[in-house]
């Protein structure tokens, strides 16, 4: 039983791929641990620089600190990949380069989460405020990919193109007449009727619980959307609402008549706009790739007060981190204790972007979290979705900022267990022979389905794990118990809709926490 509590009780499916990595914060700058490749960038730009800035598919919150690959990526002549803190801090520094007369953005095919195109429309709202210029092109807008742009000067659509301004889904794929169809059935034992990641197995349809709380958590999510865009396009809110729950604007001559886009041009065409709104003659603008621009950029400001962020991303899992699979817990305890012992280091953000995953993993984390920020401040900075044992790990912080469409909550545990007993034996003939000596001294077995008495017990576990993570939250929130109960029961909220219950601290990106951060560590901005 104890090696299942270790590697199947989890708190939030789901598979996401993730890495825990640091930085250094120099003043109040993130710095990576690698150094950039040179400062070469500065000589080929001109008075006359437009950045060209494409966004493509998922943006991770750092771009792999691996200067192998941006040595290949220079002598194949391609573009760097961008990460989250590259476009921010770009954007900070070419907010303030006086080469640079504006911006071309690429954004129709984002296709990332929701949180990180909040960080990156703020960024792009924040350059604006220098006087110079964005504008964004794309033949197709995805609806964050849209939403995105809605921050730009203009935003100007390929006259054959396509936007998806039509509303926001959840999908979710339920397995159990598969599994029917296997002979697999699945053994449950949960705490919290709105911990849903284990529906898909068990049901055919989603339950009235989760329906109730998804429709609660999208409607929160595409009405905070709705209302940026309205703002930023000068457009009344109920009117975009309607034109988004009725498609009204799917094509570029409709999207442009009522108001959601400036003109239809191509791409040509709107790269020469994009010049004339910098008040620069089309033939004489200098184009700039924004990736390159970035990478070899140093905005970074340096002092002996640092604030290490160390990122936490991906599926939680206990032990070592496999690169570019998930925590682990044993790798970010020591990151966590080398920022702890380094006395340069003034205070630590922790930016954490995970669905969740073992019980056991989060909670050694959260008690190292809560020994460190006896030391020193520990702010934590929410990503697109930091739920569960995300939240878990983050609730014990001094802090916790997210954006207003951060996906967070899911207060709630559970463990799923197969049972192949039809598949093994009906289907495959496979028969198992045990000799045990202990009620118990089996284990789980995929072969049969648990005892009663192994039942109870396992119930008895969830119990106690779920009373854990309530008073962990109780205590790092500084909430009652029956409080944190009432808001508890796996539910899942969205940042807006979780601070004013409590559970975060204010609502921003991780330029905030960082600053937060400065703050209680008596930095001077």
């Amino acid at each position: 039983m104890k090696k299942f509590l270790k590697y199947f009780i989890t708190l939030l499916g789901g598979f996401a791929l993730g890495i825990i990595s640091i930085a250094l914060v120099f003043g109040i700058f993130i710095s990576g641990l690698t150094s950039k490749m040179g400062n070469h960038a500065e000589d080929e730009l001109t008075e006359s620089t437009l950045l060209q800035l494409t966004l493509t598919g998922e943006i991770s919150e750092r771009s792999a600190a691996n200067p192998l690959d941006e040595i290949l990526s220079a002598a194949n002549n391609e573009t760097p990949s961008l990460g989250l803190d590259d476009i921010i801090n770009g954007l900070k520094k070419a907010s303030s380069d006086n080469l640079v007369k504006g911006i071309y953005l690429d954004c129709g095919s984002y296709g990332g989460g929701m949180a990180t195109a909040e960080e990156i429309r703020n960024a792009i709202l924040s350059f604006r405020k220098s006087g110079k210029t964005v504008v964004a092109y794309s033949g197709l807008y995805s609806e964050l990919g849209y939403y995105i742009a809605s921050a730009c000067d203009q935003i100007i659509v390929n006259p054959r193109g396509f936007l998806e301004v039509d509303g926001i889904s959840a999908k979710f794929v339920m397995y159990k007449g598969l599994f029917d169809k296997l002979g697999v059935d699945f053994q449950v034992f949960r705490v919290g009727k709105f911990k849903s990641a284990v529906e898909p197995f068990i049901q055919k349809e989603m339950s009235e619980a989760n329906r109730e709380q998804v429709t609660a958590y999208i409607s929160s999510l595409y009405k905070f959307q709705i209302k940026n865009i309205a703002k930023s396009r000068n457009l009344p809110w109920d009117t975009v609402w309607q034109i988004a729950m009725q498609s009204k604007a799917q094509l570029p001559q409709d999207a442009n008549s009522l108001g959601l886009v400036d003109a239809l041009q191509y791409e040509t065409e709107a790269k020469n706009s994009a010049a004339k709104l910098a008040k620069m003659r089309p033939e004489s603008a200098h184009w700039f790739d924004f990736a390159k621009y970035a990478k070899d950029a140093d905005p970074y400001a340096y002092s002996e007060n640092k604030i290490a962020v160390i990122y936490a991303m991906g599926e939680i899992m206990p032990g070592k981190q496999n690169p570019n699979e998930q925590i682990g817990s044993k790798s970010f305890i020591n990151q966590l204790h080398k920022a702890q012992k380094d006395a340069s280091i003034k205070a630590i953000v922790i930016r954490i972007n995970s669905p969740g995953g073992s019980a056991f993993a989060s909670d050694e984390m959260a008690h190292e979290i809560i020994a460190c920020k006896k030391i020193k401040p520990v702010i934590v900075s929410f990503g697109d979705v930091s739920a569960s044992g995300g939240y878990y790990m983050g609730c014990v912080a001094d802090s916790i900022f997210a954006l207003p469409n951060t996906i967070t909550g899911s207060i709630g545990v559970f463990a799923l267990l197969p049972n192949t007993e039809k598949l093994f034996g009906n289907t495959l003939g496979l028969n198992y022979q045990t000799v045990e000596l202990g009620d118990l001294s089996a284990g789980w077995r995929p072969d049969r389905p648990l005892s009663e008495k192994e039942q109870q017990n396992m119930q008895k576990m969830i119990n106690s794990i779920y009373d854990d993570f309530i008073t962990t939250v109780s205590e790092g929130r500084k909430l009652s118990k029956g409080r944190v109960s009432e808001l508890a029961e796996g539910r899942v909220y969205t940042a807006e809709d979780a601070l004013p219950l409590g559970l975060i601290d204010g609502l921003g990106g991780i330029d905030r926490a960082i600053l937060s951060a400065a703050r209680k560590a008596k930095i001077k901005e």
